[in-house]
């Protein structure tokens, strides 16, 4: 929907003559588009592009209102919904509201000017839910990628450890259908951003398996907690900071789904990373992420099954020619011994771009070996 066309409007009646009746009535102020049923309410959904509103009877056969628009809610959660009915009990305005998070509820017959007036709130709202998604998409967004950037730079192997995390995430939401994605992964991006006050020391040895002091173990263990705390503080990132919180452990019952459900993801994929990390094998993951314990629900082992599947072909390549999804055959270290990113790291433009920073500090050394997406590069 463009800023000059007309509002997109869906308006769903079994009566035809009702139908009829609001084409003409509301033209030229919304573009309206119509159905005889719920399931045809749906079809219209999915297949002619986004409503800024979807307006229903209540009483229809088959599919009721509050049962639509419910559906609605999963399948277009940024369209606002209304509740057109003659039906005006208050058990059935209780159980529509509840159902379908109605915006509002207005009876049959509806003055023109009513109705016209409503959805034109409605439409305002669907712009605010648009405005506050463009906000997350772009600024907010921008800020975290530059907080990442800053991880990188100054802990490289906490910054390996999210960016994998993010990967795992960007290959399992497709699958999921979650809504409201980058909850998730602004979650796995900042992830390991307490770990800025943890030795790099004290991780390699615990990516190695080597025995840790009790202190070291608190230090490692408190980590999650402490970037929750620095995350909770920014707008807007309430429930990131809860997943973050919970990466280790299972999230308390009563917490939103967006909480439980991610910090169960995030925590797969960490699992998947600390795999990687210490050379062993990743293609079976389902095996690894089955003996994981608080358990992984097993759609989300699912979700992560083919995870990596598409990456072969060894190949060495200098650091220009370096591409974003590459994985790393083998650790890069600085000159003096120093960890950078260790094998199995899928390369981003920012772990490319720090990798050619410090080649031309004559601080790494190059070839290096990646295995590559099929049909990116020829194995040498």
């Amino acid at each position: 929907m463009t800023e000059t066309a007309l509002p997109r409007v869906l308006c769903v009646d079994d009566e035809p003559n009702v139908l009829a009746a609001m084409e003409r009535s509301l033209f030229g102020e919304f573009d309206i588009v119509v159905a005889q049923s719920g399931d045809a309410g749906l079809a219209a959904i999915s297949g002619a592009g986004r409503f800024a509103v979807v307006m229903s009877d209540m009483r229809m056969p088959g599919m009721d209102g509050a049962t639509f628009l419910s559906k609605v809610r999963e399948v277009a959660p940024d369209s606002v919904r209304i509740l057109l009915t003659g039906q005006a009990d208050v058990e059935s305005s209780i159980a529509a509201i509840n159902k379908g998070a109605i915006f509002r509820y207005l009876c049959k017959p509806c003055p023109k000017e009513e109705l016209v007036s409503a959805l034109n709130d409605a439409v305002g709202q669907y712009r605010l839910v648009c405005a506050e998604k463009e906000l997350l998409a772009t600024t907010l967004t921008a800020s975290v990628k530059t907080l990442t950037e800053v991880l990188a730079m100054v802990a490289p192997w906490a910054f390996q450890r999210s960016a994998f995390a993010q990967s795992g995430i960007l290959h399992a939401l497709p699958k999921l259908g979650w809504s409201d994605g980058w909850i998730y992964t602004i979650a796995a991006s900042l992830s390991q951003i307490g770990c800025v006050g943890v030795p790099a020391d004290i991780v390699l040895a615990d990516a190695a398996q080597r025995k840790l002091s009790e202190d070291e173990k608190t230090l490692l263990k408190e980590h999650p907690e402490v970037a929750a705390r620095l995350v909770e503080s920014i707008p807007r990132l309430g429930l990131v900071a809860e997943i973050i919180r919970y990466q280790a452990k299972e999230a308390p019952s009563g917490a939103p789904t967006e909480v439980i459900r991610g910090a169960q993801l995030l925590r797969a994929t960490l699992e998947l990373e600390r795999h990687a990390a210490r050379g062993q094998s990743l293609e079976r993951p389902w095996e690894i992420l089955r003996a994981v314990r608080p358990a992984i629900p097993e759609y989300i082992i699912k979700s992560l099954a083919d995870f990596r599947a598409n990456v072969s072909g060894v190949h060495s390549a200098h650091f220009r020619e370096l591409m974003p999804g590459w994985v790393l055959d083998e650790d890069i270290r600085t000159t003096n011994g120093l960890m950078v990113l260790t094998k199995g790291h899928e390369l981003t433009d920012t772990a490319i771009s720090a990798l050619q920073r410090l080649l031309a500090a004559n601080a790494v050394k190059e070839p290096v070996r990646v295995r590559g997406l099929p049909g990116t590069s020829e194995s040498s």
